[in-house]
């Protein structure tokens, strides 16, 4: 991805904003959220921690209230969800650095009112230069931070999903397509791939892996062990504890069940909507 650079001073900028920098941090992972204070104040910046938030239930009771910051670090992936449930559900006006382990997620992250995206594990130089990047956009007019926005949204290009998956049979090689694939499942250890005939064959991707490779909207992991395809969902029933239970088309005999924490988002997942 491109940035716009910018000749500012870090430090010259802080001196002349002449004000403590009041930040919010989202983050569900208390090492985490540990390490990123300890990155902030390694820039040297005066600024106060004004709340630490770790779901969207306490991020919806926070950012309705109207407490006064300046900028939120968040994460993206949420014990109870993804922060895009928060920002569709109200409007942050604040600048928002997003901190991440995906890099699935950049192109709608800067649908919001982002100034930088960040990958995990962060480092000081990350910090600094989003941070410089704060200050730089607070010297502009609102026409010129939105239209710094476009520029840097027409910076990326499309996600470029897997189309295919490389298979060894024994001493023989083969090409499973996506679009044959049913679901994806681990197993001591192992992650599987079944095609539409049914037939199991290991590859060398975790789940974990596989959410940034493949298509968010043609597959949903449905619980920590299995990924399934859209395309190969025959029906959906209700199944005890608020969970729900997937039948496939295939002939695959594994039982699929939505976790309760994931229903919701499975749901608008079925229906299209991000």
């Amino acid at each position: 991805m491109d940035y716009i650079l910018y000749s500012y001073d870090f430090a010259n900028l802080i001196i002349n904003m002449g004000k403590t920098l009041k930040i919010v941090i989202v983050e569900d992972e208390p090492i985490s959220s540990a390490y990123l204070k300890k990155l902030i104040r390694d820039t040297g910046i005066d600024h106060e921690i004004v709340a630490e938030l770790d779901s969207i239930a306490e991020c919806l009771i926070f950012f309705a209230e109207g407490t006064n910051y300046d900028i939120a670090f968040m994460d993206i992936h949420l014990g109870d969800g993804t922060c895009f449930e928060l920002l569709n559900s109200l409007t942050i006006e604040k600048p928002i650095i997003f901190c991440t382990t995906f890099d699935s997620y950049a192109v709608e992250a800067f649908k919001y009112n982002s100034i930088d995206y960040i990958l995990k594990p962060a480092k000081l130089e990350d910090i600094n230069a989003a941070l410089n990047k704060y200050w730089a956009f607070k010297k502009v007019d609102e026409d010129d931070y939105l239209g710094r926005i476009d520029a840097m949204m027409e910076n990326f290009s499309a996600p470029n999903y897997k189309k295919r998956f490389l298979i060894r049979e024994n001493s023989k090689l083969k090409l499973v397509n996506v679009s044959q694939v049913t679901c994806f499942y681990s197993d001591e250890g192992q992650t599987h791939l079944v095609d539409r005939s049914g037939r199991d064959h290991i590859i060398d991707f975790t789940l974990e892996r596989l959410e940034d490779l493949l298509d968010p909207e043609e597959f949903f992991r449905i619980n920590r062990k299995v990924t399934v395809s859209i395309n190969e969902i025959h029906s959906v029933e209700d199944y005890f504890n608020n969970r729900l239970k997937i039948r496939l088309n295939s002939r695959f005999s594994m039982d699929m069940v939505v976790s309760r924490n994931r229903v919701k988002d499975f749901k608008s997942w079925l229906k299209g909507v991000s």
